[in-house]
């Protein structure tokens, strides 16, 4: 069984192929079984799915939206922007933009517009404090993640070396507590 990823995608691109490309994703969704499958649209447009071509991801919540399509995609391990970036080749003007995680094999990765600043995340927080409490949250600065884990921690934290003492030092008394910061990759 695969572990999912979960991941929010902009496509950006000229007004006639962002119409082009919803068409045939709303399409597929009514006229195939499993329409929303990723590779429904690879082999609309190419005819056939490439050997490396990783496609195993189904899309929903799609919406055409003024600049963009946007929409939800879960996949097995990975945000599939390899696949988007093949689709997206297929026209002239369309580009993906995303950010997707997936917590079991710790896959946070994003790609960000450079301009319009969707996807602004770029650290991760998940804690289970001894006490069992827990708290999750998200990023854009890690000196932002750092103020949070002291609130949350009554610790001083400076650095991610003082967030593994601290996890040292909890797991000793507390083998179930934790605290995991990820940082999202740019690719």
């Amino acid at each position: 069984m695969a572990n999912y990823c979960d991941s929010t995608y902009r496509i950006t691109g000229e007004a006639s192929e962002l119409d082009a490309l919803y068409e045939l994703m709303t399409r597929l969704e009514k006229e195939k079984e499993n329409g929303n499958w990723v590779g429904h649209i690879v082999t609309a447009l190419n005819g056939e799915i490439p050997e490396h071509l990783y496609v195993r991801g189904w899309w929903d919540d799609l919406e055409r939206e003024e600049d963009s399509i946007s929409f939800h995609l879960e996949s097995a391990w990975e945000p599939l922007y390899e696949a988007w970036d093949f689709i997206c080749s297929k026209y002239e003007s369309l580009s993906a933009y995303f950010i997707g995680e997936e917590p079991g094999c710790e896959v946070y990765l994003k790609r960000d517009h450079p301009e319009k600043g969707w996807f602004t995340d770029n650290y991760y927080l998940d804690i289970c404090t001894p006490k069992e409490e827990y708290f999750h949250e998200y990023f854009t600065k890690i000196d932002d993640a750092f103020r949070y884990i002291e609130k949350i921690t009554e610790t001083n934290i400076i650095t991610a070396d003082d967030i593994e003492g601290l996890n040292s030092a909890w797991s000793e008394e507390h083998p179930d507590a934790y605290i995991y910061l990820h940082e999202f990759q740019e690719v």
